[in-house]
């Protein structure tokens, strides 16, 4: 009988939904013309993103940076099939969501800074030259595309699980659960010991804290 483990905490699973419906409501409003709502899913995103971030350092076992990102090695041992990459992301998985972190992370960023002089000011422009908002626009409209390209790879990996390796990565992160399968007593795991990520109350009160304090602070700092 197959066993499964905790890989993704609920803070976890909240912050990927709401990151992937704030990705796709500045898209959809961007091609609306509704700058103004294009703007709050930006800052959304960015809290989004710097949770994240904090989450990766701070988080349960599977969700932070250090327990994931792979190293030479590993990618190596997983590219050579040598390894199946261990719970949760896979070494090439770990790759993608660390560019999912960070190239939203410089659109939302340079998008505080913009000046279109049309429709839309980002809040702090008016604390750096006029050469530097215009630098910052540039790359805020080329970094665009970036975040096109690596939300097709992610839903062309989604997909190829799915259909070709008859493995369901969409579920896990709806229920945060992942079953041992044979890979684990067939390969060497690149972890010592299937380890759980812890998900109570403390966690998740501790994540929810985390937003809020974000939250006040993104508001004093950038649009107060």
């Amino acid at each position: 009988m197959k066993k499964s483990i905790r890989i993704w905490d609920l803070p976890t699973r909240i912050f990927h939904w709401l990151f992937a419906f704030t990705i796709i409501g500045s898209i959809v409003t961007i091609q609306l013309g509704e700058q103004q709502l294009h703007a709050y899913c930006g800052y959304t995103a960015l809290i989004l993103i710097f949770f994240r971030i904090i989450w990766g350092l701070i988080g349960p076992f599977h969700i932070r940076f250090v327990n994931f990102i792979p190293t030479w090695s590993k990618l190596r041992a997983y590219l050579q099939g040598i390894s199946f990459g261990g719970l949760g992301h896979n070494p090439l998985g770990a790759l993608s969501v660390i560019a999912l972190i960070f190239i939203p992370l410089v659109q939302g960023l340079t998008g505080l800074f913009i000046d279109d002089d049309i429709a839309f000011t980002g809040p702090l422009s008016k604390f750096i030259s006029n050469d530097l908002v215009s630098t910052l626009s540039s790359i805020h409209r080329i970094n665009s595309n970036l975040i096109y390209g690596v939300i097709g790879l992610h839903v062309v990996a989604i997909l190829y699980y799915l259909i070709f390796k008859r493995k369901n990565l969409i579920k896990p992160m709806i229920n945060g659960d992942q079953l041992l399968s044979e890979e684990h007593s067939e390969k060497k795991s690149l972890e010592p010991l299937p380890q759980s990520s812890k998900d109570d109350w403390q966690v998740r009160v501790l994540a929810l804290f985390i937003v809020l304090s974000l939250s006040v602070i993104f508001w004093y700092f950038v649009l107060s």
